[in-house]
């Protein structure tokens, strides 16, 4: 049976002298995941991210490329690996079209319509001979994908891809990376710290913290397994009190709101029970989020 795993990492290890950076992490992204890589500053992701690369050696452990390992001096791996670590870097007195065509030459491609292929692709190509050092810092992280995706690689790698960015800017790059992956079959690992971002966008993900794999899962199943805020807004205050206490689920009252704890899977039974009990109710809405989950696990 073909594996659908694109990146597996088995056991790795990196130290800096006595530092601990990467203790004994193991992981897999599959083809066509857009995989949330998330830790708290020193979590061992950059360190982590940079040895798939092959920037830096590991002290321990295999790195794997669609089932081959990237042991030794061969860098072919990297043809199908796009990746954009830290903030961009560009010729900023040049346009974003002879910034590309520095690339295209540097990486000795044969294809020369992929720079208005990909200037299109992020949105850029009427902005394509302003100089780079007039964009805003969202085009600057436009502007870093389209070279990611100049040698049309299997695989690309975002290092907060929304840093920086105001709601708008953070939208259009949710956008820009579900199309990529959707659209372009790409499968894509996104390192963030914007918690909600990983959470709308990815279908799978990692946390780690001091080096060591917290978790790793399915986002929505991970979610599931934990305990949801689940706001009830009501009138009806002493009733619905009276009802999840006799249920034994935890809640606290603010006012005409009761915020109860309560398992994904048990919530439709509660709103059934409530509808049973004529409990009037105005506003059910779920408050549990990835960064509740993410606080939880690093602290």
């Amino acid at each position: 049976m073909l594996s659908n795993k694109l990146l597996e990492i088995r056991h790795l290890e990196k130290s800096f002298g006595s530092f601990k950076a990467v203790n004994d992490i193991s992981l897999h992204v599959n083809k066509g995941d857009i995989y949330g890589f998330l830790g708290p500053n020193g979590a061992g992701k950059s360190t982590t991210l940079r040895m798939v690369l092959g920037l830096i050696k590991p002290n321990k452990g295999e790195i794997l490329i669609s089932n081959k390992s990237i042991e030794g001096n061969d860098r072919k791996f990297l043809n199908n690996i796009g990746a954009l670590i830290e903030k961009p870097d560009f010729y900023k007195n040049l346009s974003a079209l002879d910034n590309l065509k520095i690339l295209f030459k540097m990486s000795q491609l044969k294809n020369k319509n992929r720079i208005s292929e990909v200037l299109n692709e992020v949105n850029l190509w009427d902005k394509r001979n302003q100089k780079v050092g007039g964009y805003s810092q969202g085009m600057k992280q436009r502007l870093g994908i389209a070279q990611t995706l100049l040698h049309q690689p299997s695989l690309i790698i975002l290092d907060e891809p929304s840093n920086g960015l105001d709601p708008q800017g953070q939208a259009a790059m949710r956008n820009l990376i579900l199309r990529i992956n959707k659209d372009m079959g790409i499968t894509i690992i996104i390192s963030s710290h914007i918690l909600s971002e990983i959470e709308k966008i990815a279908n799978r993900m990692v946390v780690i913290n001091k080096g060591q794999k917290i978790l790793e899962g399915n986002v929505k199943e991970l979610m599931a397994k934990e305990l949801l805020k689940v706001n009830f807004k009501t009138e009806s205050v002493e009733d619905l009190k009276d009802l999840l206490s006799n249920k034994k689920i935890d809640f606290e009252v603010r006012n005409n709101n009761i915020i109860a704890l309560i398992n994904e899977e048990n919530i439709p039974l509660v709103i059934e029970d409530i509808v049973k009990n004529n409990i009037s109710i105005q506003e059910v809405r779920q408050m549990r989020t990835l960064e509740e989950l993410f606080l939880g696990l690093t602290q």
